[in-house]
């Protein structure tokens, strides 16, 4: 009879779990103290994880709801500030913003909005000045907000440009038609045939094994080749 006794205490009842764990002994049970603090502690291994994995969403919904509550300060500021679009140009840039910056790098890419993920609406030269209409911080850096023409304004990256002006750019003249090639020889492939009067921004120059003076140049287009420096004349 003992026996009986100590299985049935020994089957303590759990109720509620997930909504508050009840423990329970049948009415009259002799089952002895350690059995139920056993019967605790194996609740307790069950619920310890779910506790755990909670814990972990919670901190996971707080960092989203912070990149969010981020994400919409930006697109409101950007919005305050009309996006990428044709603003008058000619409006002076609010105090303590240069007046103007200048490619650093030989593709710059503008943007549609102060993020890179924002669409790309032109994309400019090295060396190329930008009136400055306006800035912005995002989560990527400083921004300027630059006029691309009279009727496109966009945001340039700061990485990407420079407040001080460039030494000045020279360019080639061509004085009759001339191939541009691949190399500083004639053996090499033609890139395309640059007619009389053409200008050509000058990169550099190289005298060859033969003795020619080439010129490497670079055109409107973003095109760089070699030309003979018997067809050009930089200036």
């Amino acid at each position: 009879m003992n026996r009986v006794k100590k299985l049935v205490a020994a089957g303590i009842v759990t109720a509620g779990i997930g909504t508050g764990a009840i423990l329970f002994t049948p009415s009259g049970s002799d089952a002895s103290t350690n059995v139920v603090l056993a019967s605790v502690e194996w609740v307790n291994t069950k619920i310890n994880p779910i506790n755990t994995k909670l814990s972990s969403l919670e901190t996971k919904i707080s960092s989203l709801e912070a990149k969010v509550a981020s994400q919409q300060k930006e697109i409101e500021a950007l919005k305050s500030n009309g996006g990428g679009g044709t603003t008058d140009p000619t409006t002076p840039p609010p105090s303590g913003l240069p007046s103007a910056v200048y490619t650093t790098k030989d593709s710059v890419t503008i943007h549609s909005g102060a993020l890179r993920t924002y669409k790309v609406v032109a994309t400019m030269p090295k060396n190329t000045a930008l009136t400055v209409v306006d800035s912005h911080t995002s989560s990527s850096g400083l921004w300027y907000r630059v006029s691309v023409s009279s009727s496109l304004l966009g945001w340039v990256h700061s990485e990407d440009v420079s407040t001080t002006k460039p030494s000045e750019v020279k360019t080639v003249v061509t004085t009759a038609d001339v191939n541009m090639r691949k190399g500083a020889r004639t053996d090499y492939a033609i890139i395309s045939l640059l007619p009389k009067g053409t200008v050509v921004k000058y990169i550099q120059s190289h005298t060859n094994s033969a003795g020619e003076v080439w010129y490497n140049v670079e055109t409107s287009s973003g095109v760089r080749g070699w030309i003979i420096s018997d067809y050009g004349e930089v200036r």
